[in-house]
């Protein structure tokens, strides 16, 4: 039972205060800990499970071990989810500043409110991290949007007549190696959907098919994709936004900034594959290749569309400060908003569950959206 609590508590700490912040060792604390690091609350009933079946110390020493152990872990489970409680705080102050102290006034009644939904993230979030679906959501799965196997793509949507909706298309992380479109950001793409968008989660090629600049051509080809067929599904082809999550946000600045890229656009050179609006989560926004078509840093323009760019202060497996210095060189560049969101105590990958501060961040991503498509070529 002192093992066992003992080992709790190291996890614990890990997830508290990462002794590691970077390389592959910062990449093992990574994957042990973002899990406890957002859904503590579920993992403490299982601390509680584990530690019932094991056997009870023998004398006074180890019984009073495991207890200061335990107690240890009990409380550092429940400050873990008390202080995702930051995350709203920290968004809210830097899209503030970002787009100024009205920007949620100016897009319209619906998103004054995310205050007093705060409550219904907290206990959506510790009661139902698993949650993939959304009744007033259907998913159509694995449409086709290119001659690859992998160009495959899934959409979101209510099931309404609605025309006109606004589209969200994400892409996946993996490091350019591995992942799929049903992992990453479901949360948002729910939640959006079920607000009048058009959502689309796809996948891309990867491993030794994915060498620059294959994946991000099929980003291209994706947007073209949608931008075709906007009308069949409901959407406003004039009115299409891009999300990625790790590599996949490293995709969807990439492609935003290389709208006229003809080259990058092998076989459909002539399509729009331009974007109203970004956000990366938790983004790669590193150099691929020697190619400067593989930095975003270098393809910075002045008619970039508004960004939106939130990383954790805790990733170890991507560290912020990349990301922090890409977001001020792609600022210094263009005319239209790049807010860069480092949230505290966060891990990479934390919007794998649909926890409190990934539904948070999805309220914020919303908004921030909801003002790209009311302030279009301010």
């Amino acid at each position: 039972m002192v093992v066992t609590a003992a080992i709790w508590m190291l996890f614990v700490a890990i997830a508290g205060w990462p002794p590691v912040r970077r390389g592959t060792l910062g990449f093992a604390v990574f994957v042990l800990t973002m899990t406890v690091n957002e859904i503590p609350l579920i993992l403490l009933g299982v601390f509680v499970v584990s530690m019932v079946m094991t056997d009870h110390p023998v004398g006074m020493p180890a019984t009073v071990a495991a207890a200061v152990c335990a107690a240890m872990v009990v409380g550092g489970l429940v400050w873990l989810q008390l202080r995702a409680s930051s995350a709203r705080a920290v968004l809210e102050a830097e899209l503030e500043r970002g787009l100024g102290i009205d920007w949620r006034a100016s897009v319209g009644p619906a998103d004054t409110s995310a205050a007093g939904r705060l409550a219904g993230h907290w206990w959506r979030g510790i009661l139902l991290p698993f949650q993939r679906r959304s009744h007033a959501v259907e998913r159509s799965r694995n449409l086709r949007y290119g001659p690859d196997r992998a160009h495959r793509v899934d959409l979101y949507r209510t099931p309404s007549s609605s025309c006109g909706r606004p589209v969200l298309v994400h892409l996946h992380g993996g490091g350019f190696f591995q992942g799929g479109k049903s992992r990453e950001g479901v949360m948002m793409l729910n939640r959006l959907a079920a607000h009048g968008w058009l959502c689309l989660s796809a996948n891309y090629r990867l491993r030794s098919a994915g060498r620059h600049p294959n994946p991000l051509v099929d980003t291209k080809r994706l947007i073209a994709w949608i931008r075709d067929n906007a009308r069949e599904h409901g959407a406003d082809p004039t009115q299409v936004f891009i999300a990625g999550s790790s590599a996949g946000g490293h995709l969807a600045v990439s492609a935003a900034l290389t709208s006229d890229r003809v080259a990058l656009q092998p076989g459909f050179e002539a399509a729009d594959t331009s974007v109203a609006g970004v956000v990366v989560l938790y983004g790669y926004l590193g150099a691929r290749t020697a190619d400067p078509s593989s930095s975003p840093a270098l393809l910075a323009r002045p008619d970039a569309p508004p960004m939106l760019i939130v990383h954790g202060a805790n990733d170890t497996a991507v560290p912020p400060a990349s990301a922090q210095a890409v977001a001020a060189a792609l600022r210094q560049v263009s005319r239209r908003p790049v807010v860069f969101v480092e949230l505290p105590y966060t891990q990479h990958d934390f919007d794998f569950f649909a926890s409190v501060r990934s539904r948070v961040t999805a309220d914020a991503i919303e908004a921030f959206l909801n003002w790209a498509r009311t302030h279009d070529g301010d």
